[in-house]
């Protein structure tokens, strides 16, 4: 009788811890399941821009404007689609962005319609775009401001533009076949005891500018084993030009004179015919009495033409393999 009675009680202990364990065991489950639910998920993508400010991407952006037209053509390289994109100002956008709604011109945004199409992204530049970054971040909405000035910006941009799209094999890729083609272009450049010269005049309007610093145009030169010319001008430069001067560019007297418009080169042409031409100190110049002053088009020096930026040193290349071969 003692016996059966240990067992009851035995039997009855055994109860309450089994019981216990599983109300124990339900509970840090459940536990387990309200710190998955209310633990944050990762950010799809973060980056710093231009402007040193962290630019955080919860999700993966869906209605992106491109405020930025110098970006243009690498976010459309990498297979990015847009809801706006600036109005083309001289020069002829990726055929993708054509029929895109429009949001005024870079220098001159209307906000009024960026906001309009509810972007989740906006990709700006960092001159022009850093003044509207309060109102984008009130609304809750990421700004990237992107440098486009170098070579290494339009490959540090198109590998941000495959992230920012979920493409980036196909951007790393692209970036790939730039640089090999652009090894090609420099190996057939020979070498030369004494590197020839240069200079780049950018046009802006009835104002000339020299380029000293690095630009696209620059970069290509100096990799295509030409010499920078105008590095020994003193002078304030913004963003690596610096106010043209007769008589520093005579004293330089550059074997190349590149010249670069803003506008077109009908109209640089003109700005030059009607303020250089007729200065004896122009014409004394050896790239004029040479015959080596060359104006390059815009769409492959001026504005970042992207991945295909290894077509403009194939261009320059052309310019100065015959004298370089003499």
């Amino acid at each position: 009788m003692k016996d059966r009675f240990k067992f009851t009680v035995f039997i009855l202990i055994m109860l309450v811890i089994v019981s216990g364990c599983q109300n124990t065991s339900q509970q840090q489950e459940s536990n387990r399941e309200e710190v998955t639910i209310n633990q944050p998920s990762e950010p799809y993508l973060t980056f710093k821009d231009f402007d040193g400010e962290t630019v955080t991407l919860q999700d993966k952006p869906q209605n992106i404007v491109i405020l930025n037209e110098q970006v243009l053509y690498s976010f459309y390289q990498v297979g990015g689609k847009a809801v706006g994109v600036p109005t083309p100002f001289n020069i002829e956008p990726p055929k993708e962005a054509i029929k895109v709604p429009k949001v005024g011109f870079m220098h001159e945004v209307n906000m009024e319609k960026v906001l309009e199409l509810k972007p989740d992204l906006v990709i700006g530049q960092r001159f022009d775009h850093g003044k509207f970054r309060e109102t984008f971040k009130e609304a809750n909405i990421p700004l990237a401001n992107l440098n486009t000035q170098s070579i290494e910006d339009i490959k540090q941009n198109t590998i941000l533009m495959g992230k920012i799209t979920g493409n980036e094999p196909k951007a790393e890729e692209l970036v790939n076949k730039m640089n090999s083609e652009i090894n090609q272009v420099i190996e057939q450049i020979p070498d030369e005891q004494e590197m020839h010269t240069y200079a780049i005049l950018t046009v802006m309007g009835d104002t000339a500018y020299v380029e000293q610093s690095s630009t696209i145009a620059i970069d290509i030169a100096d990799q295509l084993k030409l010499r920078n010319a105008t590095v020994s001008i003193d002078g304030e430069a913004f963003a690596g030009y610096i106010p043209f001067s007769m008589e520093e560019m005579v004293m330089i007297n550059p074997d190349y004179l590149f010249i670069l418009s803003h506008t077109t080169n009908d109209e640089a042409k003109e700005m030059i015919e009607n303020n250089f031409k007729s200065n004896p100190a122009w014409s004394s110049l050896s790239a004029i009495s040479n015959d080596q002053m060359y104006f390059l088009p815009k769409d492959k020096f001026v504005m970042a033409p992207g991945v295909d930026v290894a077509e403009s040193y194939k261009y320059m290349a052309d310019l100065i393999t015959p004298s370089q071969t003499n």
